[in-house]
């Protein structure tokens, strides 16, 4: 049976203004979202009590497993009703399941905190994260909202730092700071660095240069010091004796075997670390928009801080347990992290290591 033209043409207009409708309206459900939340101008009260009748939050983060939990533990506490589940994972991992929730309208994270900035920024520019409405969150705290929250409605959290270490018994006179790895006593393989096998430890290296002289990185070579393929066996290294020196040291790993007796020992570069920053999203295709508020208020508060950046970098001054504050903790640039950039200063490190 041949269809008649002129209808044809009809159904193919009314598919093609479906299709503009879907696609004006976007993944997930943020219009949905944003109407729930309790806006900025209501009291705290308000907002605990919309966060209770929700119930419920999810929260996505590459951050310290032990120490989210211990924070969500802490929540439950304070607000009882509302239960945490957490989902620890890498950045890659999870900042696909976020997408893959918003693109299909079923939202199961409220709450997503990252590391990758790269990440971040794109999907802050395509409106994706609820503008925060926490008093911390929205400057009526202690938190710097001016200062850590950023356009697009991302905020920092806290954030992982790595520096350099020496083991006590090898080297009693301790370090004062990355130029004293230097020395000519520390020379012929024992100190450690780690091979810059991902853009990130290239970062590092690139702040070594920008911070201690262009020459530095070479200069550490010329030490011939052993290469650890990440943080923790070169904390490990150095626990053992196998080296003096550590040039790419965790002291949220460190902390623990130091005060259980272990002969290591570190400290913080006096003029700011390099690490990464961990940035808070309250996701628009979350089911539980207050919660997620909620939450992510309760981060950035003094004890959020204490339970969520143990030996880290915090986003609050004086937090008991934290080695630095966020302000000193380098910002890598996406623009010198080009897969050739990286892939050249990578050529050239093997050049001056192996």
């Amino acid at each position: 049976m041949r269809s008649d033209p002129r209808r044809r043409g009809a159904l193919l207009i009314l598919l093609s203004i479906t299709t503009l409708l879907v696609a004006s309206c976007g993944g997930g459900n943020d219009n949905t979202s944003e109407s729930k939340v309790v806006p900025a101008t209501a009291d705290m009260d308000e907002l605990v009590a919309a966060a209770k009748e929700e119930g419920q939050i999810t929260v996505y983060s590459a951050q310290d497993l032990t120490a989210l939990n211990n924070l969500a533990k802490a929540f439950e506490a304070k607000y009882p009703g509302i239960d945490v589940k957490t989902v620890r994972g890498v950045d890659g991992d999870l900042g696909v399941k976020v997408e893959t929730e918003f693109n299909t309208g079923k939202g199961i994270a409220d709450m997503y905190v990252s590391a990758s900035l790269s990440w971040v920024k794109p999907q802050a520019e395509a409106g994706r994260f609820l503008a925060p409405t926490g008093p911390e969150l929205t400057g009526k705290g202690d938190y710097d909202a001016k200062q850590y929250v950023h356009e697009g409605n991302y905020f920092e959290t806290n954030s992982a730092v790595l520096t350099f270490g020496w083991n006590t018994k090898l080297h009693p006179e301790g370090l004062t700071d990355y130029p004293d790895l230097l020395d000519p006593s520390l020379a012929g393989g024992k100190i450690g660095v780690i091979e810059p096998t991902a853009p990130s430890l290239v970062d590092f290296y690139l702040w070594l240069e920008e911070t201690y002289g262009a020459d530095f990185v070479k200069k550490l070579a010329a030490q011939k010091p052993r290469i650890y393929p990440s943080s923790l066996p070169m904390g490990e290294a150095l626990q053992s004796g196998e080296i003096t020196a550590g040039s790419f040291i965790a002291p949220i790993a460190l902390e623990p075997a130091k005060k259980k007796g272990a002969p290591v020992d570190y400290r913080m570069p006096s003029d700011g670390a390099w690490g990464a920053r961990y940035y808070g999203m309250v996701l628009k295709s979350g089911p539980h928009p207050n919660a997620g508020q909620l939450f992510a208020n309760f981060m950035v508060t003094a004890k959020g801080q204490e339970l969520i950046t143990p030996s880290a970098g915090s986003v609050l001054p004086k937090v008991p347990g934290t080695v630095i504050t966020n302000d000193k903790v380098r910002v890598q640039d996406p623009a010198k992290l080009t897969p050739e950039a990286v892939a050249t200063y990578q050529k050239k490190w093997k050049s001056l290591f192996q």
